[in-house]
């Protein structure tokens, strides 16, 4: 038997071993448990490590369920949404406790970032017997890189970039490209005959070498976006809040945002995003019941509405903004309203009065 055939025999014994023992596909068990500890170790998650049980996750090397579609969840953010609104009315995500959804989590973004075989990658290249080498191999190693304090992405081979940056859909959309350019690079390396079909090893190393680092960055972004999308919408209200008859009272509530409404940035942090929400509910009077509801966060009252509402005159008066975001998350802002019967001096007139006190004072003390 030639020296070949035998080659060809033990690497076909390897790889239907991988296959059945379901060490293949995923990256493998230990690669995901490497990232995921990385991924953890990354200062701008620290924040919200607090509480969850990092090492059950960390040293989890399961599979997602089968009908878990990962890059669907990914690119749906089905994560942060718990009403069932993905298509077909059932989200997966609601079934299970908090280290169950971060197990899924992370081993969908990781899984995701394979240069081959896996979504997004099986668009242009899906190769089983060499999506086996390459994750056994890829799960020998004992280093993997560190993407900390970036969001810039280069492959090694190519040299094309790609920026990890803007908003979520943004980050998702150019993760995909540069997983597709990895995949595509990876397609079109020679493939030795006695391999049968699978690449050379230093071939593996860069495409796992590229694809862990794209798993890393996302990793660190849907982690960010699931645990913000649980912190509560923030809601404030701004404007004038004293106001005379014949006047308008102005409610600006500009500065309410949604927490994973973020914009990541090329050192690998995120800045907030204070852009308009869903919808603004307005109860001025405070007594249970929405007078008015639009998606403007504007809004301006006058003088004779309010009073019309209600709203006693003479003294201070709690109004009420609620604000939503796109998951239905609300947010609660309680301001003060002041109506002043006699009038609202001008801000002239206020200066007059100021400096006509200063110099009585003056008198007296003379």
């Amino acid at each position: 038997m030639s020296k070949h055939v035998v080659t060809r025999c033990i690497l076909m014994g390897v790889v239907s071993v991988l296959l059945f023992e379901g060490i293949a596909f995923g990256w493998g068990g230990p690669t995901h448990s490497f990232l995921t500890t990385r991924t953890f170790n990354d200062d701008v998650l620290a924040p919200f490590l607090g509480g969850i049980n990092q090492s059950a996750i960390e040293q989890w090397t399961g599979e997602p369920p089968t009908a878990l579609s990962q890059w669907g969840s990914i690119t749906g953010r089905y994560y942060i949404r718990y009403a069932g609104d993905e298509p077909g009315g059932y989200n997966w995500w609601d079934d299970w406790d908090e280290t169950t959804r971060l197990k899924y989590l992370t081993h969908a973004a990781a899984d995701c970032a394979v240069p081959l075989g896996h979504s997004p990658a099986n668009q242009e290249y899906s190769n089983t017997i060499a999506e086996a080498a390459l994750e056994a191999q890829v799960s020998t190693w004992s280093t993997y890189p560190d993407v900390e304090g970036t969001c810039q992405y280069t492959h090694s081979e190519t040299n094309h970039s790609f920026s990890l940056t803007g908003t979520m859909d943004q980050v998702i959309d150019e993760f995909e490209d540069a997983v597709l350019d990895n995949a595509t690079w990876f397609k079109n390396r020679p493939k030795p005959w006695w391999l049968f079909g699978a690449h050379y090893p230093s071939d593996n190393t860069d495409a796992g070498w590229n694809g862990t680092k794209l798993a890393l960055m996302l990793q660190r972004a849907v982690f960010a976006d699931y645990m913000l999308s649980k912190q509560p919408t923030v809601a404030t209200c701004g404007g004038t809040h004293v106001i005379g008859p014949g006047g308008l009272a102005t409610f600006e509530a500009y500065g309410c945002h949604d927490p994973d409404n973020i914009e990541w940035n090329s050192n690998g942090t995120y800045s907030q995003r204070n852009t308009n929400l869903e919808s603004y509910y307005w109860d001025f009077n405070n007594d249970g019941t929405w007078d008015f509801v639009d998606d403007d966060p504007y809004d301006a009252r006058s003088y004779e509405y309010l009073v019309g509402l209600g709203i006693p005159a003479g003294q201070w008066h709690t109004f009420r903004l609620s604000a939503y975001d796109d998951e239905g998350t609300r947010g609660d802002y309680y301001g003060q309203l002041f109506l002043n019967p006699g009038g609202v001096p001008e801000p002239a007139s206020l200066s007059l009065l100021v400096l006509g006190g200063l110099t009585l004072l003056r008198r007296r003390r003379r």
